[in-house]
């Protein structure tokens, strides 16, 4: 098989499948502009293979998008108040960031994921056809590739639904203009049963690896599918929590039959798929060094959960306080690429003539539209409420703050760095492995003082890895009850410890094999306090103690990774089921989850730099439709009725 790498550089379908990435006079703009006859092209696994590769470097370039949509509306990010080269797209950032997104903005476009669709059903549809001409292209490798291809459909479905709630779905190809029709909204869960449904019918039908790591990585495998049901059922058991009773169960029909489901079900299925995914990564790792003549790895640790759940080790021990930190975790996951952790990764590089641009957009303190991080919210997660301070479970113990809430120095010799603003930035995609961290200070007082800046735009954008999926099925572990808390700690627990380094009391270090006992040594985030935010119709909402562990340890871990906004939307929906609330306005006898809403915001999107802004936005956002991004205005104008705009956000600027 050829490598993605030289698939991205050379797949030549300009002329054929030169999808459009943008709206103009139709709606939903999915299909061909300048195509020629496709009658005489799909002839052979060459064909179909260049349409399939197609479809991960389109989703590649879409990748600015869905981390605005997954992230910047969340409460790690501030505006930095410098004035920049690209100063319109800041404008639009500092839009977002104060709760007010705009049917105008293009970064709502959704165009561009509807063309990765496209190209995923083009081969779906054009596979048994291939398979009967080709004699070469065997059953086998069409049933993998049909795996493959639908989940990533289902994945990119599954982007829409977080960032839009309802929208448009199809599995139908575009090829022409006289094709499109103009498709209704379809609910969001419709779509969710639909793309669950998919991925049900093709797990374990995929590669569990490729002949080359680049392509294992980059790749739709089965430890991908996994890890996609897992958030799935996630999103979908805490939808429905936020809409009826717990008891309640759901019927869904599936191969003509009837299907009945709880919401404690759905958990227990993510539960699952997060243990099968986690499961099928340790298989990868095993064949991986087998195949190149390698004994098991030295350098993993899973503090006390087995085997599965061996992450990469920081190796702290006996370093010296001059000793600059190696942080071996951070540099194989976000510098080297397609770590051992890594279950899926868009791939990057000068070579593929493809840049991920959106790393130095928002992230770094160079001269662009970056973001600064809300200090002050994540300095609430650790025990003395401060990133510098000198307790022991402080903040300047956990290394990924040290890479992910970086504080820009001013004596710093680097002229990208000094055009910054002072203040707090991601730096996780810009530190030089084992000599960008000068750490300086006693020992109690261990800071970073000065950092080598260095701009990329060739970052891999990660989709899914292993602590993501481990916090999946803690968060599912916590939905279900308290007599998960330990389990859940304990998951927590082992990813914060990874990272953790206390030089002043080793003591307070929770030992390696004894995780699950060590609570009361635990590296100190506060998760452990349960919270009761107030909402709605003079409502209190208790987000329970392992939440808030799930909550905390994954804006820390995934900080800057385009996950933040959709994990407090999901958060939000799972609230939102209170009589008292007015009824949907789309869906008749629900709640319109004004109650999940105006907690989530109260508890969350009032800290630090946004302190003054949870009432605006609270009367801002008014129900749950106020938690999803409005419909590009210019897909509702040219609907023709068959689109209506978010009703929270009815209006564009340009209607007002």
């Amino acid at each position: 098989m050829k490598s993605i790498k030289n698939i991205y550089r050379t797949v030549c379908l300009t002329g054929l499948l030169a999808l459009g990435t943008s709206s103009c006079t139709d709606w939903l703009t999915i299909y061909p502009q300048d195509r020629v006859v496709e009658e005489n092209f799909w002839e052979d696994k060459n064909d179909l293979e260049g349409v399939r590769y197609g479809a991960y470097r389109q989703m590649a370039r879409t990748v600015s998008k869905l981390v605005v949509w997954g992230d910047l509306r969340s409460d790690s990010y501030a505006v930095n108040s410098v004035e920049h080269s690209a100063q319109g797209n800041r404008d639009t950032y500092i839009e977002i960031v104060n709760g007010m997104p705009d049917s105008s903005m293009d970064v709502f476009d959704w165009g561009g994921v509807y063309t990765t669709i496209n190209y995923c059903n083009k081969v779906l549809q054009h596979g048994e056809e291939v398979l009967e001409r080709d004699k070469q292209f065997t059953s086998g490798e069409w049933i993998q590739m049909h795996a493959e291809m639908t989940a990533l459909r289902a994945l990119n479905y599954f982007y829409l639904i977080r960032a839009f709630k309802d929208v448009p779905y199809t599995t139908k190809v575009i090829n022409k203009d006289s094709e499109v029709e103009s498709f209704p909204l379809t609910n969001q869960l419709a779509v969710l049963d639909s793309i669950i449904l998919d991925c049900e019918r093709v797990k374990g039908k995929a590669r569990n690896r490729f002949s080359d790591k680049r392509d294992t990585k980059g790749m739709i495998t089965n430890c991908a599918i996994y890890a996609m049901l897992a958030d799935m059922y996630l999103w979908r058991a805490s939808l429905h929590e936020g809409r009826h009773d717990k008891n309640t169960k759901d019927v869904i029909v599936i191969n003509g039959e009837e299907v009945s489901y709880s919401i404690a079900d759905d958990y227990n299925k993510a539960i699952e798929y997060a243990e099968a995914s986690l499961k099928s990564l340790a298989d990868q790792n095993i064949e991986e060094q087998r195949s190149a003549g390698l004994s098991s790895s030295s350098e993993t640790v899973d503090y006390g959960l087995g085997s599965n759940y061996a992450m990469i080790k920081n190796n702290f021990e006996g370093a010296a306080q001059a000793t600059v930190p190696q942080l071996e975790a951070q540099t194989a996951i976000f510098s080297s690429k397609n770590s051992r952790e890594s279950i899926f990764e868009l791939q990057y590089s000068l070579s593929d003539e493809l840049s991920n641009t959106i790393v130095n957009s928002l992230y770094g303190f160079g001269n662009g539209t970056h973001l600064m991080v809300n200090k002050e919210a994540i300095a609430k997660l650790y025990n003395d409420n401060s990133i510098t301070g000198t307790g022991d479970n402080g903040a300047m113990w956990d290394s990924r703050i040290w890479v992910g809430c970086q504080n820009k120095v001013s004596t710093s010799s680097d002229a990208a760095t000094t055009q910054a603003q002072a203040g707090y930035y991601c730096m996780k995609y810009h530190f030089i492995p084992g000599r960008s961290l000068n750490m300086e200070g006693s020992m109690n007082s261990r800071e970073i003082r000065s950092f080598t800046y260095t701009s990329s735009t060739f970052n891999n954008w990660i989709i899914y890895r292993m602590t993501d999926v481990m916090l999946i099925k803690a968060e599912a572990l916590a939905c279900l009850g308290n007599a998960n808390l330990k389990a859940v700690k304990a998951i927590c627990n082992a990813i914060h410890r990874r990272s953790y380094c206390n030089y002043r009391n080793p003591s307070k270090i929770p030992a390696t094999d004894a995780m699950q006992d060590q609570e009361a040594t635990k590296p100190g985030n506060v998760y452990g306090t349960a919270q009761t935010p107030k909402a709605g119709n003079n409502v209190t909402v208790t987000l329970s103690e392992g939440i808030m562990c799930v909550m905390n340890e994954r804006q820390i871990e995934l900080l800057g990774e385009g996950k933040r906004w959709f994990d407090l939307v999901r958060l939000a929906e799972r609230c939102s089921y209170r009589t008292a609330d007015p009824e949907d306005p789309r869906e008749p006898g629900i709640p319109n989850g004004q109650t999940g809403m105006s907690a989530m915001v109260t508890q969350f999107l009032g800290t630090g730099g946004n302190q003054g802004l949870a009432t605006t936005l609270i009367n801002r956002f008014k129900n749950r439709y106020g938690l999803y991004s409005p419909i590009y205005y210019m897909e509702v104008k040219a609907a023709n009725g068959a689109i209506e705009q978010n009703p929270v956000w009815n209006k564009s600027k340009y209607e007002r």
